[in-house]
C-alpha cells in the first residue's frame, strides 16, 4: 500500500473568530505519519537508480517517523534495515521500529549525532543510506504528492491565505511550498520551528548548526518558534475541542496557525505530521 490520499478536514473549534482553519491529517498514512511519503519514494527511486539492490542492507539516521516508514518498505521488499536513533526518540517509536524488523542502533545525543554515526557506518561499507536530509526524493514526494492532494481537496472557492508546516528535515516544507505556490502564487508559507531551549522531537530550528541540504526555504515568508510546553498544551486543547489526538509537533503547528490567524485573519491550511499514539509515554495531553 502506497502512502497518500490522507483527509483534509476543517478544525472549526480551533480557528480564531472570523477565520477558518483546515488540516491535512497525515497520521492516516500506513505507519501513522507524513514520513511514509518520502520513505516510500526514497526507497524506490534509490533502488531504481541502482544505489542498492534487493537484500542489501539500508542505514538511516532518524528521530523515529522516517525510520518507521523505511523499515516498513524494507520489510516488504526484503532489505535489512539499520536505524541510528538518538536517545530522545520515544519508546513507542522504538517499539514500532522493532515491530517492522529494524535493527536499532542507539546513539547518545540528538539527531545530529545520529546522522554522524550513520555516515560512519556508510563510509565503512555497512549499507546504503537514503539520507532523508539530502535526498531530493524527500521534497519531491510532497511537491508531486501532498501538495497536489491539498489543491485537489481544497473545499473553498477562494484559495487559502496561509500554509503552516513544521521545519524538520526540510523536505516537507520545501516540497509543499513548491507545489502549493505553483497553483496559489499568493499563498503565504510559514515555517514552524522548535524552541532550542524547549525542543520538540522531529522538529528543527533555522539556528541549528546543521541545516539539511534538502531544505530550500526561499518561498517561506516567516517563522514561528514554539516550545514543547506550548505544543503539549495545544495537544490537550485539540483533543478536547476537536477530538483529534495530535502529536506534539502538530500541536506546535496549530498553535502557530492560531497566532497567524489572530493577527492577520483569513484562511489557513496546516499539515499535521502525526498523531499522539507515538508519544503516549510522555503524557502529551496532560
Amino acid at each position: 500500500m502506497e502512502p497518500g490520499n490522507t483527509p483534509l478536514v476543517e478544525l472549526r473549534n480551533m480557528a480564531p473568530a472570523g477565520t477558518r482553519l483546515f488540516a491535512k491529517l497525515e497520521w492516516h498514512n500506513p505507519t501513522g505519519s507524513v514520513k511514509d511519503r518520502p520513505a516510500w519514494r526514497m526507497f524506490h527511486e534509490d533502488r531504481a537508480q541502482g544505489k542498492f539492490g534487493k537484500g542489501e542492507p539500508l542505514i538511516e539516521a532518524t528521530s523515529g517517523n522516517t525510520g518507521i516508514g523505511l523499515a516498513r518498505v524494507a520489510l516488504l521488499e526484503g532489505n535489512p534495515m539499520h536505524i541510528c536513533l538518538p536517545t530522545s526518540a520515544s519508546e513507542e517509536r522504538r517499539q514500532l521500529l522493532r515491530a517492522y524488523g529494524a535493527n536499532l542502533i542507539n546513539v547518545e545525543g540528538g539527531p545530529n549525532d545520529a546522522i554522524a554515526y550513520a555516515r560512519e557506518l556508510v563510509a565503512a561499507g555497512e549499507g546504503h543510506m537514503c539520507y532523508q536530509y539530502g535526498n531530493p526524493a524527500n521534497p519531491d514526494s510532497h511537491e508531486f504528492g501532498t501538495a497536489l492532494e491539498i489543491i485537489r481537496d481544497w473545499p473553498l472557492a477562494t484559495p487559502p491565505d496561509h500554509f503552516l508546516c513544521a521545519y524538520g528535515t526540510g523536505g516537507t516544507i520545501t516540497g509543499n511550498s513548491r507545489g502549493l505556490r505553483k497553483h496559489w502564487s499568493d499563498l503565504a508559507v510559514h515555517s514552524v520551528e522548535e524552541d532550542l531551549s524547549d525542543t520538540i522531537g522531529g522538529m528543527r530550528n533555522q539556528q541549528d548548526p546543521f541545516q539539511p541540504p534538502v531544505a530550500d526555504l526561499g518561498l517561506v515568508k516567516d517563522r514561528y518558534v514554539i516550545g514543547r510546553a506550548e505544543a503539549e498544551a495545544k495537544v490537550a486543547e485539540t483533543m478536547k475541542l476537536e477530538g483529534h489526538f495530535v502529536g506534539t509537533s502538530s500541536g506546535a503547528i496549530i498553535e502557530a496557525a492560531q497566532r497567524e490567524l489572530s493577527t492577520n485573519g483569513g484562511t489557513a491550511v496546516v499539515l499535521l505530521p502525526d498523531a499522539g499514539w507515538k508519544y503516549l509515554s510522555g503524557n502529551p495531553w496532560q
